[in-house]
C-alpha cells in the first residue's frame, strides 16, 4: 500500500481502516524520517484544525487552485488531496498548507532546531530547556524543540514509551501528542505509553487532561485511561499496579499481581515470549519484589512459588 499524503491524512483524522493504520504503523517504525514525516503532519493537522472558515466552501476551485500550486511547486514533491469526508475544508487546508511548502508552519516549527531523542536497547533520560525530565524507554521516539519559545510546551512520543515529570508553568501548559491523542498538564509527573495501537496514559501526580477526537478526560494521581483505534470512548480507571514503572527503578513490584499480567511485564521487560501452558494458571497471586534480576533468576522464583514447571523451547518460555 503506497502512504501517500491523503492517506496520512486520513489516518490523522481517524477515518482510516484497520488495515490501513496498520500499514502505517509498520511504515512509520521503519525509519527516523517516516516518523518524522508523520509528525509533520501532525502539526499540519492540528493548526488546519484551528483555522476558521467563514461561509460556504466553494470545492472545486479550492482545488483548481490547489492543482495549480502543485505544479508550480512541484521540486517539492508536493501531493494533491482529494477532498472527501466529514471534514473537507480541514482537508483543503491542510492540503494548502502542504503545497505551500509547509510556509511559517514549517519555518516556525521544523526549521526551529529539533531533537530526536530514540532509543534503541537502553532507557534514557534527558531534561528539557524548561527543566522537565523526561525517562524513554528503549525502543522509543521522542521529537520536541530545543527551547520551548509559543505559549504552549509541546512535544511528540511518535513510538514507544516516556516518564515525564513536567515542570509548572501555568502560563505555558506541556502538550504531549502520541497517535491521535493530546496530553495537557500544566505540571505533574505521569507515564505515557504508545505500543502496537494502544496508547496508555498513567498519573502518578497532578491532574492530566488526555484528548481525542471530542472527548476528554480527566486523570487523577492513581487513575490511567487506554486509548484504543477505532474506539472514541475514553474511561478513567484505577491503576492496578506499579509495574509499568519497572524501567525507571528496575523493579517489579508485585502486590498480589495474577500471573499473567507478571508475565506481560516480563515479556516486554526482557523482549521474550512467555506462555502460560494452563489457563487455571492465569489468576495465581504472585507477591514479591525482584530488583534488577535477571529472567532465569524471576522465572525460577516463580516457580518454585507456585510449584509449577518450565520449559523452554527455540523461541518461547512456558510455565505449566
Amino acid at each position: 500500500m503506497e502512504i501517500n499524503d491523503d492517506l496520512l491524512i486520513s489516518y490523522l483524522l481517524g477515518e482510516a481502516t484497520i488495515e490501513q493504520n496498520n500499514q502505517i504503523e509498520g511504515w512509520r517504525r521503519e525509519n527516523l524520517e517516516n516518523e518524522q514525516r508523520l509528525e509533520q503532519f501532525r502539526i499540519i493537522w492540528e493548526s488546519s484544525s484551528r483555522l476558521a472558515f467563514n461561509g460556504n466552501i466553494d470545492t472545486a476551485f479550492s482545488l483548481q487552485k490547489l492543482k495549480a500550486k502543485a505544479r508550480a511547486q512541484s521540486e517539492r514533491s508536493a501531493k494533491v488531496i482529494q477532498v472527501k469526508s466529514r471534514f473537507p475544508w480541514l482537508k483543503i487546508a491542510a492540503a494548502l498548507i502542504l503545497v505551500g511548502g509547509l510556509g511559517w508552519l514549517y519555518s516556525g516549527v521544523f526549521l526551529e532546531k529539533e531533537i530526536s531523542f530514540a532509543t534503541q536497547k537502553d532507557v534514557v533520560a534527558d531534561t528539557l530547556s524548561d527543566g522537565s525530565v523526561v525517562t524513554l524507554n528503549k525502543n522509543s521516539l521522542l521529537l520536541y524543540p530545543a527551547s520551548f519559545k509559543s505559549k504552549q510546551r509541546e512535544v511528540s512520543l511518535s513510538r514507544g514509551e516516556a516518564f515525564f515529570n513536567v515542570t509548572a508553568d501555568k502560563a505555558r501548559p506541556f502538550i504531549i501528542n502520541t497517535g491521535t491523542t493530546s496530553i495537557k498538564v500544566v505540571g505533574t509527573s505521569f507515564n505515557v505509553k504508545n505500543r502496537d495501537g494502544l496508547i496508555e496514559i498513567i498519573v502518578e501526580t497532578g491532574i492530566v487532561q488526555v484528548s481525542r477526537k471530542d472527548n476528554i478526560v480527566l486523570l487523577k494521581k492513581g487513575e490511567k485511561v487506554v486509548v484504543k483505534q477505532n474506539q472514541s470512548a475514553m474511561v478513567a480507571e484505577k491503576t492496578p499496579d506499579r509495574l509499568y514503572a519497572y524501567y525507571r527503578d528496575k523493579k517489579f513490584v508485585a502486590d498480589d499481581t495474577p500471573l499473567w499480567r507478571m508475565v506481560e511485564v516480563l515479556n516486554e521487560a526482557y523482549d521474550s515470549h512467555i506462555v502460560i501452558g494452563r489457563k487455571e494458571l492465569n489468576k495465581l497471586p504472585l507477591n514479591t519484589t525482584f530488583n534488577n534480576d535477571s529472567l532465569d533468576d524471576v522465572l525460577q522464583v516463580i516457580c518454585d512459588t507456585f510449584h509449577i514447571k518450565m520449559k523452554k523451547t527455540h523461541n518461547q518460555i512456558i510455565l505449566y
